[in-house]
């Protein structure tokens, strides 16, 4: 229970931090019944749901924990008096993964109604916001930027950025493969193996994979000025370089057979595209700077 009120409608109310049991992690089974895992889920709740109090005590990890695997020690936290639980770490739902739990402290104005859970999700979202900063000048109709953030990712001019396959096309429109011609139904009770011999799949085809990031690199960042005169930074734009991959070029899908998988070709065309459409930050650099072997670097 993080905070309780009265309220003119149901009565009293109270706010709870949920923890979840080890066998609704991936431990399943494994677990021991008497940890519990903090998780990122809250609510208000009538008082009157309330069943009993238990005690749920905080037990930090040894500072050398990391070297106690395999040693032949019974490690007792609680007693498993059907009451007493105990927890350690930070249960990550999505990726089910476990981790230390954050260290946020109650601020004066809000140490009344202070929940853990609720700061960790809003600091959460805050930084799904794309947002931008360092302002550099104003020119037709745009104010330019020279970084922006999301997801907790710095993005700066030169960098390089993946981006959606329909970010952007290529200059060079390239025939698509010609796809294969969908066989006649059959009757399968009078041919049962006409299966075997006529399928369409064509075992090691990437045909149908889909296709590979767009990958550019930031020329300039910018948010069109509204009629109120004040930057739109809802809608933040990319100016970008786009860089080739080999099965881009007039080679076709044949280059790509032979070629490093991380090889790129440089060009001068640029593209404008929305930042919503950046999946995350790359790394490009030229060959010839590079000071090791190519293949050492690419692997």
């Amino acid at each position: 229970i993080t905070a309780m009120w009265e309220d003119p409608g149901t009565g009293p109310m109270f706010h709870v931090h949920w923890f979840c049991r080890g066998t609704d992690t991936v431990l399943g089974a494994t677990s021991d019944p008497v940890e519990l895992f903090l998780v990122d889920e809250c609510e208000d709740m009538q008082l009157s749901y309330i069943h009993g109090k238990v005690n749920v005590l905080y037990k930090a990890p040894p500072e050398n924990w990391s070297l106690e695997g395999g040693l032949d020690v019974e490690i007792k936290m609680v007693e498993d008096d059907g009451r007493t639980y105990f927890y350690q770490m930070w249960y990550d739902q999505e990726y089910a993964r476990f981790e230390t739990p954050p260290n946020i402290q109650p601020t004066e104005d809000n140490k009344h109604k202070f929940c853990m859970s609720c700061v960790h999700l809003d600091e959460a979202r805050q930084k799904e916001i794309p947002k931008v900063f360092e302002s550099q000048e104003e020119s037709e109709g745009k104010m330019f930027y020279s970084m922006a953030t999301k997801n907790g990712v710095q993005y700066r001019l030169g960098d390089g950025v993946f981006l959606l396959p329909d970010a952007f096309q290529f200059s060079l429109r390239l025939t698509s493969p010609a796809k294969r011609q969908k066989k006649e139904a059959v009757n399968e009770e009078l041919y049962p193996e006409h299966y075997r011999k006529y399928s369409e799949y064509i075992k090691g085809s990437n045909q149908d994979a889909p296709e590979p990031y767009r990958i550019g690199r930031i020329k300039a960042i910018y948010c069109n000025i509204r009629s109120s005169g004040r930057p739109n930074e809802a809608e933040i734009k990319l100016q970008v370089y786009k860089l080739y991959r080999p099965e881009n070029t007039h080679k076709s899908v044949k280059a790509s057979y032979h070629a490093d998988i991380n090889l790129l070709y440089w060009s001068d065309e640029e593209a404008t595209v929305e930042f919503k459409d950046v999946q995350g930050r790359c790394t490009v650099v030229y060959g010839e700077d590079l000071t090791g072997n190519i293949q050492d670097y690419s692997a």
